[in-house]
């Protein structure tokens, strides 16, 4: 990345959702394990964090050709899923101070999205639940795009939608995937350290937070005010 005397103007920020939106981490591991508890697996925490900021399809695809489970994703994930969304429903809370930077950015006209790994019903029941889908004009699941972070497609799909150049986007990320996949886009990206995310390696961030305290609209404008990529 280079800079010089250019601006270019903050016009979108682009959110992950799990453990950047929502404390949701922990979820997908309760989730995780009950519905591999019939095979008779438990996944210790460590090798679930592997699979952090991917969809879940993944994990489990790997760990049924691991333990040659007599099963199918195509049987076991709607399982899964369902699984998923009644915790999601019922026990997922919003990452503190998360709201604050969301209703000062739309105030400043920034655009914003939603940019998840996790499937898209998944993501429109937080927003619902949340009362957040006014200022979320744009949602890009993992199952929009071909291949999943860390992998640009994702946010370049999602800077397409919205209408601007990766150059003027910044994306919020709090996984390895998210950020190696934000950088890939051509995208400023603040590294988030979330309440779960041990273990993570966000370096690669231009800044990296660990309370969305310590950011705000004129924080991230700077960020992308005179870089060029």
């Amino acid at each position: 990345m280079k800079y010089n005397e250019r601006n270019v103007l903050l016009k979108a920020v682009i959110f992950d959702m799990d453990g950047v939106i929502v404390d949701s981490e922990p979820l997908h591991v309760k989730a995780e394990r009950e519905t591999l508890a019939p095979y008779g697996i438990k996944l210790e925490e460590s090798e679930l964090q592997k699979y952090m900021g991917r969809t879940p399809k993944v994990l489990l695809e790997d760990v049924i050709k691991k333990h040659h489970f007599n099963t199918t994703i195509e049987e076991i994930y709607p399982v899964h899923m369902k699984n998923l969304l009644n915790l999601y429903k019922n026990e997922v809370e919003l990452i503190p101070g998360v709201l604050e930077l969301i209703t000062e950015l739309n105030s400043e006209g920034v655009g914003l999205a939603v940019a998840s790994s996790s499937d898209k019903i998944l993501i429109l029941s937080v927003l619902e639940k949340f009362h957040l889908s006014d200022f979320f004009k744009v949602v890009v699941s993992g199952e929009e795009v071909k291949n999943v972070k860390p992998s640009p497609d994702i946010f370049l799909k999602t800077a397409e939608k919205l209408g601007y150049s990766p150059g003027e986007c910044v994306v919020i990320e709090d996984s390895s995937a998210g950020v190696r996949s934000a950088r890939s886009a051509g995208m400023v990206c603040v590294g988030f350290r979330s309440p779960h995310s041990k273990g993570q390696d966000i370096a690669e961030a231009e800044l990296v937070i660990n309370d969305f305290s310590e950011v705000n609209y004129q924080i991230l404008k700077g960020l992308v005010d005179g870089c060029v990529f």
